[in-house]
């Protein structure tokens, strides 16, 4: 069975988006976060085969990643070559550059995954798409959580884990510390 990874970036005060829905606190716009957080992402990279996303991620990837210069050639690669699925029903369509695949996928994204995990190949891995993320953390699909942590606070903006949710027990498998400060936390939920 393959498991399906959440990875977010976020703050140290638990906002995975600012105010204005942006990532500037940790994607280098405000920030120059570790090179070395990139490339902590090479073995991630190499074991998945596909990358889910919601419309929000995938509008901010798309205009990112299929021409993206100056970062991890390995990364940029694997970014660019990799499957990927964006579930969203207000887009009628996607595209990814040149490189033609990525399909779109308007159903419902809780019973499409669940169909996805029982398949046969690598693990999977969903970035941001907050919206998304929450529904899928409420009907227990994902398998393992890393929260990359930036050692900056922010004071507002959007939350992973919403106010109204109860407890949402994790176990703790692995941690590190990169050389200025960001840390990976990696979890799997107890379900």
């Amino acid at each position: 069975m393959r498991k399906l990874i959440l990875q977010e970036f976020m703050s140290i005060d638990g906002f995975c988006a600012d105010r204005d829905k942006t990532t500037g606190f940790f994607d280098g716009t405000y920030n120059n976060l570790e090179k070395d957080v990139d490339a902590n992402q090479g073995p991630l990279m190499d074991s998945i085969d596909l990358i889910l996303m919601g419309t929000n991620t995938y509008r901010l990837f798309a205009g990112f990643w299929p021409t993206a210069t100056g970062e991890d050639p390995k990364i940029t690669t694997a970014m660019n070559s990799i499957p990927k699925i964006v579930f969203s029903s207000s887009l009628k369509e996607v595209v990814w550059g040149s490189h033609g695949n990525i399909s779109l996928v308007a159903d419902d994204a809780i019973a499409y995954i669940r169909s996805l995990k029982k398949g046969v190949g690598k693990n999977m891995v969903m970035w941001g798409s907050l919206s998304l993320a929450q529904s899928l953390l409420q009907a227990s699909l994902f398998d393992e959580i890393q929260l990359i942590v930036a050692p900056v606070a922010i004071g507002n903006g959007y939350r992973l884990f919403p106010e109204q949710d109860k407890l949402f027990p994790l176990r703790l498998t692995g941690s590190k510390t990169f050389s200025e400060g960001t840390m990976l936390h990696t979890y799997e939920p107890i379900n």
